[in-house]
C-alpha cells in the first residue's frame, strides 16, 4: 500500500508539473500574440496589466539573456511550439531558458522565494519593431518521492496503517483471550462464571458450546459424588452388621482379624469417597499466608510427636483453598515422616511463583514407580497391608489439589538421598 502511495504521489506531481508547464507556455505565447497585433501605444498598457508577481512581463530594446541555443531539451520543445505558435505573427526570433530553483526570479520580480520546488522559464520574444517582449514565468516542479514532504506523508500513514492494524488484531484476538482465561479458571474452578454470550455470531455460538462444556463436566463430577457417596452409604450398613454380629464370635483372634478387616474396609470408602468430593469441592477461593498455612501444619505435626525442620519465609500471600491445600500439605509430609523417618520443608517465592519442597532421609523410590505413585490405589508395597502404608490415596489426593491451583506436583531425588517432593504454584 505505501509503495503504490509512493508512485501515486511521483505520478501526481509530475503530471501537475507537465500541466502546469504546458498551461504558462499558452499563456505567454496568447499574450506575445496579443502584443504583436496590438499598436505600439498600447503594449506598455498591455504589458502593466498583465503583469503578475509569478508572471512577470518586461518590454525592452534588449534581450532579457545572451541569444543562443536551448539549454535543455524541455527548453528546445518549448521554443519549437512558440515559434508555431506566432509563425502568423510579425515576431523575428524566440529565445527560451529553463532553470530549476528560485534563479533569476527574485532579482526580477519581488516576492518570498517559493517553499516548495519549482522551475523557471525565460523568453524573450523579438517583435517586428526591433523590441524585446520578455517573459518570466515560474511553475511547480514535480518533487521527488523522497521530498521531506512526501516522506512525512509515507510515514503518517504508516503510522496510521500500523496503529489500525495493532487495533484490528486486538479486536480479532480478544475473544481468543478470554477463551485462554477462561479455560485456565475452569481447570481451577469448576464453578467458574460462564462466558458471556455476546460479540459475532461465530463468537456467540463458540461461547454458548464452551459454556455447556463446562456445565457438563460440573454436572458429571457432581452425578460421580453423589453416586459413591451412595455407595459409601449402602456399604456402611453391611458392615456395621458385620461389626455387630463379629461380637458373637467366641474366637478372640478370629473377631480380632474381623474387626480389622472391616476397618481397613471402612478406612477405604472414607478416603474414597473424600479422594472423589476433592474434585467437586466447592470450598471458596481466599487469600492466605501459605507460609503461616504451612507452618501451623508443621507445628501440630510436631505437636503429635513427628520429627520435622521447616525453613519458610516471613509471609507469602496466595489465593486457595486453604482447607483443601492443607490437606495436600499434610498427607506429603506425613508421607514424608513416615518413609523418611524425617520430614524437611522449605518454602520460597519469586518471580510470581511459590515453590515448595519436602525431603525426607529415607530410602527413595525408584525412578520408575515415581510417576506411578499418583495414581489412585497405588501402592509400592503389593501387600496391602495397612501397618505398612495406606490405601494409596494420599498422593493421588494432593496432586488433585496442586492441581486444581494450576500448580505443578513433581518427584526426584534427594541430595542426600532419599525422596524430594517439589511443588510449585502460580501466584
Amino acid at each position: 500500500h505505501i509503495l503504490s502511495m509512493l508512485v501515486y504521489s511521483s505520478d501526481r506531481g509530475e503530471a501537475l508539473s507537465v500541466m502546469a508547464e504546458q498551461h504558462l507556455t499558452q499563456r505567454i505565447a496568447n499574450v506575445s500574440h496579443l502584443i504583436s497585433v496590438s499598436p505600439p501605444g498600447w503594449r506598455n498598457r498591455i504589458v502593466a496589466a498583465l503583469n503578475e508577481p509569478l508572471f512577470s512581463i518586461t518590454l525592452s530594446s534588449e534581450t532579457m539573456f545572451t541569444p543562443g541555443a536551448p539549454d535543455s531539451e524541455k527548453a528546445f520543445t518549448i521554443q519549437k511550439y512558440m515559434e508555431n505558435a506566432l509563425k502568423k505573427d510579425s515576431v523575428r526570433r524566440i529565445f527560451t531558458e529553463l532553470s530549476s530553483g528560485t534563479s533569476g526570479v527574485q532579482s526580477l520580480i519581488r516576492f518570498t522565494p517559493l517553499k516548495i520546488p519549482h522551475q523557471s522559464l525565460r523568453i524573450s520574444v523579438e517583435l517586428n519593431d526591433g523590441q524585446w517582449l520578455n517573459f518570466l514565468g515560474t511553475f511547480p516542479k514535480g518533487r521527488p518521492f523522497w521530498s521531506g514532504a512526501s516522506l512525512l506523508s509515507v510515514l503518517s500513514m504508516a503510522v496510521a496503517a500500523i496503529l489500525l492494524s495493532v487495533w484490528v488484531v486486538r479486536r480479532l484476538t480478544m475473544p481468543l483471550g478470554k477463551f485462554a482465561r477462561a479455560a485456565e479458571r475452569l481447570g481451577k474452578d469448576m464453578t467458574a462464571p460462564a462466558l458471556p454470550i455476546d460479540g459475532p455470531t461465530e463468537l456467540r455460538q463458540a461461547s454458548r458450546a464452551f459454556n455447556e462444556m463446562q456445565e457438563r463436566l460440573r454436572r458429571f463430577i457432581e452425578n460421580r459424588t453423589r453416586m459413591l457417596a451412595a455407595i459409601s452409604h449402602d456399604l456402611r450398613t453391611p458392615i456395621t452388621l458385620l461389626r455387630l454380629r463379629s461380637e458373637l464370635v467366641d474366637d478372640e483372634d478370629l473377631q480380632a482379624q474381623i474387626m480389622s478387616t472391616l476397618d481397613e474396609m471402612e478406612t477405604m470408602i472414607a478416603s474414597t469417597l473424600a479422594f472423589a468430593r476433592e474434585d467437586a469441592v466447592m470450598e471458596e477461593r481466599r487469600k492466605v499466608d501459605i507460609s503461616a498455612l504451612l507452618d501451623s501444619i508443621c507445628d501440630d505435626l510436631c505437636q503429635a510427636g513427628l520429627p520435622i525442620e521447616a525453613d519458610l519465609p516471613h509471609r507469602v500471600a496466595y489465593e486457595c483453598r486453604p482447607v483443601s491445600m492443607k490437606r495436600a500439605f499434610t498427607n506429603l509430609i506425613d508421607n514424608a515422616v513416615k518413609y523418611g523417618g524425617k520430614a524437611y520443608v522449605a518454602m520460597t517465592a519469586a518471580d510470581g511463583v511459590v515453590k515448595i519442597d519436602i525431603e525426607d532421609r529415607g530410602p527413595g523410590i525408584p525412578e520408575e514407580e515415581m510417576e506411578h505413585v499418583f495414581t489412585p490405589f497405588y501402592r509400592i508395597d503389593p501387600s496391602r497391608n495397612p501397618k505398612t502404608g495406606g490405601i494409596g490415596l494420599g498422593m493421588s489426593v494432593a496432586q488433585t489439589i496442586i492441581h486444581a491451583h494450576g500448580g505443578r506436583i513433581s518427584l526426584s531425588r534427594a541430595g542426600k538421598g532419599g525422596l524430594r517432593v517439589h511443588i510449585e504454584l502460580p501466584r
